[in-house]
């Protein structure tokens, strides 16, 4: 091989070598709940794809909003819930989707399908439903009736929002998912009024009663719940489907609970941030998610119902017939979907937030604003 051939050909291999390293060296930037996918799918996608899946997480909306307001952070696929879609395509800090790059889309459920579509904005699709589900009550029913429960009251919200239930429960402890709106949600429920209620007087009530209520649970955390309920170190804990599920397995005395007066039905999806470096590695793995098999391997590792109608063929059946993971028409009927926020009664409800969080305590480390 003369000189100018071995030079051009040395050229050509490490031209080669120079791309397949920059694709190998590929990351998609995912910001997502904590386990809230199987590990084992994404390693599967970043094997297929032969690029690295760098997963942030968040434990809830004020720390969502702290990661993804970061300038120094550019993510490629968000996760967050379908009620605070509209505030971010509002602000131009989402992408609408080309559905055209998404061939499963057809798949999803025309109801969950139906729910987001009236949260999204009017200018185009801003996200992908992924998992639905219910914030509800985890309970350790024999801790309950040791307590002084009455049996009849064993599945109502009155266990911690009425005052006389609730010192009896707070004996035995309380823990509350760190969500505002989730807790107003049960606060509004007990009330006898619609969680989207826009009226400034039922808000403030519910206000009330949720300052009234924080004064007498043991803590309120996003994860620290699910062990202390299932180690039996708590009684009733307000949280996620699938999260309390995950704790309640095998164990006689838990229980994961729609209450009596309703429950709140919330839809996660799967958004492109606009300042994402990587969109088409984004809609890759936005693709892969919505896979039948894949979306199925999804919803037995969370025990929570997957948005793809395609993948129910390949859900567990076990899970399938559990009607607190995929709600009867009986259970739908006591569900309401959350809504997005007039900006004003957002306002509202996170200044009775910050006076329910605050209110005797030496220090407060909850943000006096909200975006959401």
């Amino acid at each position: 091989m003369n000189r100018g051939i071995r030079a051009l050909f040395s050229g050509i291999c490490l031209a080669a070598c120079v791309m397949n390293s920059v694709h190998a060296e590929q990351t998609v930037r995912v910001l997502n709940w904590g386990d809230y996918i199987d590990p084992e799918v994404i390693t599967e996608f970043e094997t297929e794809n032969n690029v690295t899946v760098d997963y942030v997480t968040y434990d809830n909306v004020d720390e969502f909003s702290t990661k993804l307001f970061n300038p120094q952070n550019h993510y490629d696929v968000i996760f967050p819930a379908s009620r605070v879609i509209q505030r971010l395509s509002e602000a131009k800090l989402i992408r609408a989707l080309d559905v055209n790059k998404l061939p499963d889309y057809k798949g999803l459920r025309d109801d969950v399908m139906a729910m987001y579509l009236d949260q999204d904005s009017e200018d185009g699709l801003h996200g992908i439903p992924y998992m639905w589900g219910t914030t509800g009550l985890g309970i350790n029913r024999a801790a309950l009736r040791k307590a002084g429960i009455p049996e009849d009251k064993l599945g109502s919200w009155g266990m911690m929002f009425d005052p006389e239930l609730r010192k009896k429960t707070a004996s035995c402890g309380i823990a509350l998912l760190n969500e505002r709106d989730e807790l107003f949600a049960g606060a509004l429920f007990y009330l006898g009024y619609s969680i989207n209620t826009t009226d400034q007087a039922q808000i403030d009530q519910a206000g009330e009663l949720l300052k009234e209520t924080l004064a007498d649970v043991k803590y309120l955390h996003t994860t620290q719940y699910r062990p202390d309920l299932h180690d039996h170190k708590v009684c009733l804990v307000v949280g996620y489907s699938g999260d309390i599920l995950a704790e309640t397995d095998g164990d006689d005395d838990l229980d994961y609970i729609i209450p009596d007066e309703g429950a709140s039905l919330w839809v996660d999806v799967m958004s492109v941030p606009t300042n994402s470096e990587n969109p088409d590695l984004a809609y890759a793995f936005i693709r892969f998610m919505m896979k039948s098999q894949i979306a199925a391997r999804n919803s037995n590792y969370l025990a929570y119902p997957t948005a793809m109608e395609t993948a129910l063929p390949f859900v567990d059946q076990e899970v399938l017939d559990r009607p607190v993971v995929y709600p009867t028409v009986d259970v739908l009927n006591k569900l309401e979907a959350m809504k997005p926020l007039d900006k004003k009664i957002n306002k509202r409800m996170h200044r009775l937030w910050v006076k329910a969080m605050c209110t005797g305590r030496s220090w407060c480390s909850v943000p006096m604003t909200s975006f959401f």
